[in-house]
């Protein structure tokens, strides 16, 4: 059951939050922790019924819940967050568009290895020709989270002018090229480019059409999940900037209107993300459910950032030195809110609020 997840996630909060500054001080892929959701079923909760799941991700009543979820788990570390959604957006795709392909995913996470989605790339990318059974690939994908880890990523290639094919290529660790990761945050993420040339996808692994991916309301309105996982970030940067002013045994009130301008941005913050996700997961117009979500993306970044400032400023240098968890928690946050195309989910949010009276019903 959908509480049985969320309890689940509860659980494992502690040790999660507890391995966070060990994994970003290796900047090493948290194996422990991605057992551990495999261990406590949550990698498989986001099958469907046939397959031993509950279809959690996958719409419903049980929306509410994947977003708690994902707030918990982002709160105990944002890396792992970070590859959890990536995990359920790939289920749901597969299920929403070749649930017969289910089996390859089922596969992998009974051998404990979520699934994720890589579609950002430079130049020419991800490439895909036709040939006897399947389809031949040819190039790269950059920003690959968890490469070298996960063996069934579901890509994006282009194959002519109608849109992106979704493929399950299965990927060798030795095709990922972890070097290239030297951010400053998300550092155990398993972040890299993978070379997928020379593989071949057979007919079974294709997921839908040309052009699914981008199919409103899944690519735009789905963006609802990684907001909850920043969120959780941000609760995490609250609790710490809290907790460091109460141990300096009082503050003036500059700190004070500080915290509570974050305080208010935090509260916003929370009530959008929530918002985005009952809106995004309920039937309704897929360019309404865009719109908004896309309103939630821009918006909660600024909120975001109003609250990583006032920490900033009222805990000082101490906030940039590890190993302090609120350095590592503030460049986790800073690092996974650089999101692609903000500046163009603000403008679809505004062009919608033209066309509606200024506002969302």
């Amino acid at each position: 059951m959908p509480a049985d997840a969320l309890a689940a996630a509860r659980r494992l909060h502690p040790a999660i939050r507890a391995r966070a500054a060990a994994i970003d001080a290796a900047a090493a892929y948290p194996d422990a922790d991605i057992a551990d959701l495999a261990a406590a079923g949550l990698l498989g909760a986001c099958l469907p019924a046939d397959f031993g799941g509950i279809a959690l991700g996958h719409g419903g009543p049980a929306s509410a819940v994947l977003c708690e979820i994902l707030t918990m788990i982002g709160a105990a570390s944002l890396t792992v967050g970070r590859l959890y959604e990536g995990h359920v957006n790939a289920v749901r795709l597969v299920a929403t568009y070749a649930p017969d392909a289910l089996p390859l995913l089922a596969a992998e996470i009974a051998a404990g290895r979520p699934s994720g989605v890589w579609n950002a790339e430079r130049a020419n990318g991800l490439s895909a020709v036709r040939i006897d059974g399947g389809w031949q690939l040819s190039g790269s994908k950059i920003h690959c989270s968890g490469s070298g880890a996960i063996r069934r990523p579901l890509v994006t290639a282009r194959i002519g002018d109608d849109g992106p094919l979704m493929m399950l290529p299965e990927v060798a660790a030795e095709r990922a090229d972890l070097s290239v990761w030297r951010a400053a945050g998300m550092r155990g993420t398993a972040t890299g480019t993978v070379d997928f040339t020379g593989l071949v996808v057979p007919d079974a692994a294709v997921i839908g059409v040309p052009g699914d991916y981008y199919r409103s309301p899944f690519f735009s309105g789905g963006a609802w999940r990684v907001l909850a996982v920043q969120l959780g970030g941000l609760d995490a940067v609250m609790a710490l900037h809290a907790e460091k002013l109460n141990l300096r045994g009082g503050t003036d009130a500059v700190p004070r209107a500080r915290l509570a301008r974050a305080g208010a941005a935090h509260e916003a913050a929370r009530l959008i993300v929530r918002e985005a996700a009952a809106r995004a997961e309920r039937d309704g117009n897929p360019a309404a459910i865009d719109a908004y979500v896309d309103l939630a993306r821009g918006g909660f970044e600024e909120l975001a950032l109003t609250c990583i400032e006032a920490t900033r400023r009222n805990i000082g240098l101490g906030s940039f030195i590890a190993p302090d968890p609120l350095d590592r928690v503030l460049r986790d946050l800073e690092t996974y809110l650089r999101q692609p195309f903000l500046d163009a989910s603000r403008d679809n949010a505004a062009a919608w609020l033209l066309d509606h009276e200024g506002r969302f019903q």
